[in-house]
């Protein structure tokens, strides 16, 4: 006689105790909001299912709802995301959120290009204003929060390109100024202030060597530093 046993349930997939996570928050108006914060426990919903427990990332309301938000993290196959909903709580340790996974985690298509935080100085010029003579050279000046051969995605605080538009972007590396064109891929509004635009290069191969050398040099930088 065959006694047949139930399939153990597979194992939740969520990020470790005191892993950085990013949120991505989206209002019902205006651009989405990109945040990060740390998970700081993992307690189980009543109808099943593992809640996150994160610090209120700085800046925001501790108060706030979100109906409409995604987590992601890096685990060591990749990066995955969950679309959550946010609740404000207190626990002993202060005001967190609580993240309710809305739907299952998925994992998040490799990139083409690696990435790195890198600070480098970023600056992009492109025609917007007309006057008497033609057309006058918009110029914006911003830092680099991540960085590759194939894009950037920079802070600012100044009047920024629409996305679509086509832009001449200079990253200053050890005093060098690499100028090649590029498109303004999205836009995203930080909470501390300020707002990000992500960039893609056209031809990634114009300084794609040098800047591909500076990510993995900062890369190997900070695995020394661990």
């Amino acid at each position: 006689m065959t006694v047949s046993r139930p399939l153990p349930a597979p194992a939740e997939v969520h990020p470790a105790l005191l892993q950085s996570v990013a949120l991505t928050l989206r209002p019902t108006s205006g651009d989405p909001v990109a945040v990060e914060t740390r998970v700081l426990d993992l307690e189980p919903y009543r109808d099943g299912g593992t809640a996150l427990v994160v610090a209120c990332p700085e800046g925001m309301d501790p108060d706030e709802h979100h109906f409409d938000a995604s987590v992601t993290w890096t685990y060591p196959l990749g990066r995955m995301e969950c679309a959550v909903s946010t609740r404000p709580a207190i626990r002993p340790y202060g005001r967190v959120w609580l993240l309710r996974p809305s739907s299952a985690p998925t994992r998040l298509q490799q990139r083409a290009f690696f990435r790195a935080r890198v600070a480098v100085p970023i600056s992009l010029t492109w025609p917007a204003t007309p006057d008497d003579d033609g057309i006058l050279p918009e110029n914006l000046l911003g830092v680099a929060v991540d960085i590759s051969e194939g894009g950037v995605l920079l802070a600012t605080q100044g009047q920024v390109p629409p996305a679509g538009q086509e832009v001449e972007a200079t990253v200053r590396i050890d005093n060098e100024n690499l100028s090649q064109p590029a498109r303004v891929v999205r836009h995203v509004r930080f909470a501390g202030g300020g707002v990000g635009i992500a960039i893609a290069f056209l031809d990634p191969t114009v300084h794609g060597d040098r800047i591909r050398r500076l990510v993995f040099e900062s890369e190997r930088r900070r695995g020394r530093q661990r």
